[in-house]
């Protein structure tokens, strides 16, 4: 392992780690699950290792690291390809297949034989369960799937329209659904309390739409942005700690720490220049959203025993690992479904 010079700011540089990003995203995110859902720690009572506790219990900034990405490389995705039908197509497909793979025999068995629940079960498979009645087992698919949906009217809107600059479209979309999400909890504060924790989520995948055309055009910028965006990340943990905001703005304020974070974690992917650990990483990157429905069916079923009681960070840690291996042989599933249509497409 060797480190490098410094080195400008490629914007570029996103797309060439692209999986490393979206792997350490998903690993700091399952990783956190065993807070947030399970209240485990990671400390084992340990002062030293109140630090690590602490950076592992503010993994949900992943899903902003996640969703800025997917806002980028969605750019790619329909900039080669501007048919709308063609591009959502696609992209239900995959969120489609890791949920009718990983979790669709549990749900057949919970909603259709054991409870006899059409509605519930619809709700399941459609992804949209979460929209409608707040549940949010799999909330980031279904967020995700309406960035999917919506998308080619975002492209339209920030780089077609010639309505001001695109600076000034975005700052609008942004402003906009703030203020919807404002509404929707000052008139609809029970519906708000069950999507919050996704409705808050798409200033940051609009933001990074915005930046999928800085990224794909190759921008740069000095190599000290590295530093500012190191101590922007380090700021909003700071803040964070403090907890200077509260619900609806602490949200938002994750945005500040997560999008200069995806940068930091390039400065440092290049400057450590570590094949080994980029592979690691990367392999998790290419089965994320696969990991992310695996890994939250393992722990909704775990919670269902009697050996969630004792607490232990080791069975967490067993499940991430059963997660993973569900995760690869779905991807393999998927692959091996997908191939024969991609080959016709082709032809």
């Amino acid at each position: 392992m060797k480190l490098s010079k410094f080195r400008p700011l490629f914007f570029s540089d996103i797309s060439k780690f692209k999986g490393e990003i979206y792997g350490i995203s998903i690993l700091w995110i399952m990783l956190f699950h065993a807070i947030a859902i399970l209240k485990l720690h990671y400390d084992f009572g340990l002062t030293i290792l109140k630090p690590l506790d602490k950076l592992i219990g503010y993994g949900n900034m992943g899903v902003e690291v996640f969703l800025f990405c997917s806002g980028i490389f969605l750019y790619f995705s329909y900039h080669r390809n501007k048919d709308p039908h063609i591009f959502i197509k696609k992209r239900l497909s995959r969120l489609f297949w890791p949920v009718v793979l990983i979790t669709g025999l549990y749900w057949v068995y919970k909603f259709l034989i054991a409870t006899t629940d059409v509605s519930l079960f619809l709700g399941k498979m459609t992804m949209m369960d979460f929209w409608f009645s707040g549940d949010q087992q799999i909330w980031f698919v279904a967020c995700i799937l309406v960035c999917y949906v919506v998308y080619p009217y975002i492209y339209g809107f920030l780089f077609e329209s010639k309505f001001l600059n695109g600076f000034l479209r975005l700052a609008i979309l942004v402003a906009m659904t703030a203020l919807l999400t404002l509404l929707v909890k000052s008139n609809y504060p029970e519906i708000y309390s069950n999507i919050e924790i996704g409705l808050t989520r798409f200033p940051v995948f609009f933001i990074g739409c915005f930046f999928g055309k800085l990224v794909y055009d190759k921008k740069t910028l000095p190599w000290f942005f590295y530093l500012i965006c190191l101590a922007l990340v380090i700021g909003t943990f700071v803040v964070l700690e403090l907890e200077v905001f509260k619900g609806v703005w602490r949200r938002w304020f994750y945005m500040v720490g997560g999008i200069p974070l995806t940068f930091v974690i390039v400065w440092i992917l290049n400057l450590l220049k570590c094949k080994p650990l980029n592979k690691f990483f990367a392999f998790f990157g290419t089965i994320s959203l696969n990991l992310y429905v695996s890994h939250i069916m393992v722990i909704h079923i775990y919670k269902l025993t009697p050996f969630v009681e004792s607490k232990r960070l080791l069975h967490y840690l067993v499940l991430m690992v059963i997660a993973v291996a569900i995760a690869y042989v779905a991807e393999l599933l998927i692959r091996l479904i997908t191939k024969p249509r991609k080959k016709k497409i082709k032809e």
